[in-house]
C-alpha cells in the first residue's frame, strides 16, 4: 500500500513540476521583445510598357485618270505605298488596271465622269453624267460605269464643275452609291459643289479634296503642292491630295514618301479619311 501511495505522490510531483516549467517558459517568452518579420524580397522590376508612337497626321493621295495605259500603274506599284487610284470607265485598260491594282492591295475608285461647265473645251468622256438626264438615266449610267470597273470601294468625280453644283442630280447619284455601300470623294472642281454637304445629309460616307498636286507638270511645283498638303494635315490631322499619272508626279511622290514618314505623317487609303 505504501508503494502505491509513493507512486501517486511521484506522479503528482512530476505534473506540478511540468506545469511550473511551462509557466516559467511562457513568462520568459512574454518578456522577450517580438521581432518584426523580415521584409519580403523586392519583386523584380517590370519593364515599362512599350508605347507605339502614332503619326499625328494622315494624308491620302488619289491618282486620277487611270485606264488609258498599264504603264503608270506599274510605276505606282513601285512606290510601295497605299496610294489610291481612280479609274475612268469604259477605257481600253480600265478593267485590267482595276484587277491588277486590287490584286496588289491598291484601293480602287471609279472616276465617274460628270458634266463640266464648258463642254466644248472639256469633254468628260464615255459614261458621263449630264444635268439634262432624269433619275432613271442617271441611275442606269452610274450602274453601268460601276460595273465596268471591278473592285471599287468608292467613287470620285471626273470634271463635274456643273454637275456637282446640282443638288437634285447629285442626290440621284448618291442614292445608287448608298445602295452599293460605296463612299464619295468630292474632287472639288468647283467651289460651289454641293456634294459633301448633301452626302452627309444622306448618311453617305464622304471626303473632299484639299490640294491638286499637279495642275502644272513641274516637279518643283508638285513638291510645293505636297508641302501645302502637309501643312493642312499637320493643322487639321488629315488631308487629301489628288494628282494624275504623269511621270513628273510619280517621280516626285517617290522622293517625298519617305520624307512624309520621317515627318510623322502616315500615308493612308482615302477610304480611311471618309466619314
Amino acid at each position: 500500500m505504501a508503494t502505491k501511495g509513493f507512486k501517486k505522490v511521484t506522479v503528482v510531483a512530476l505534473l506540478i513540476v511540468s506545469v511550473l516549467a511551462l509557466v516559467v517558459v511562457l513568462h520568459v517568452l512574454r518578456q522577450r521583445p517580438i521581432e518584426p518579420p523580415e521584409p519580403p524580397l523586392p519583386l523584380p522590376e517590370k519593364a515599362p510598357p512599350v508605347v507605339e508612337e502614332k503619326p499625328y497626321a494622315r494624308i491620302a493621295i488619289v491618282i486620277d485618270d487611270m485606264g488609258y495605259d498599264m504603264k503608270p500603274l506599274e510605276e505606282i506599284l513601285g512606290l510601295d505605298a497605299p496610294v489610291t487610284i481612280a479609274v475612268l470607265p469604259h477605257l481600253a485598260h480600265s478593267r485590267r488596271i482595276a484587277e491588277r491594282a486590287h490584286l496588289e492591295g491598291i484601293e480602287v475608285l471609279l472616276h465617274l465622269p460628270m458634266e463640266p461647265k464648258d463642254t466644248t473645251a472639256h469633254s468628260p468622256g464615255e459614261g458621263a453624267l449630264f444635268t439634262h438626264m432624269d433619275e432613271r438615266e442617271i441611275r442606269l449610267r452610274v450602274e453601268a460605269d460601276m460595273d465596268s470597273v471591278p473592285h471599287i470601294t468608292g467613287v470620285n468625280n471626273h470634271m463635274g464643275s456643273k454637275f456637282t453644283e446640282d443638288g437634285e442630280k447629285m442626290k440621284f447619284v448618291f442614292m445608287v452609291l448608298k445602295e452599293r455601300g460605296f463612299f464619295f470623294v468630292d474632287s472639288k472642281t468647283t467651289g460651289r459643289s454641293v456634294a459633301e454637304g448633301l452626302a452627309k445629309k444622306m448618311g453617305l460616307p464622304v471626303a473632299s479634296r484639299d490640294v491638286f498636286l499637279d495642275n502644272e507638270r513641274d516637279r518643283d511645283y508638285i513638291r510645293g503642292q505636297i508641302e501645302k498638303l502637309k501643312t493642312i494635315a499637320k493643322r487639321r490631322g488629315e488631308a487629301i491630295g489628288i494628282g494624275h499619272p504623269y511621270p513628273e508626279t510619280i517621280a516626285t511622290l517617290k522622293e517625298v514618301i519617305k520624307e512624309l514618314q520621317n515627318d510623322g505623317i502616315e500615308l493612308v487609303r482615302v477610304s480611311e479619311l471618309t466619314r
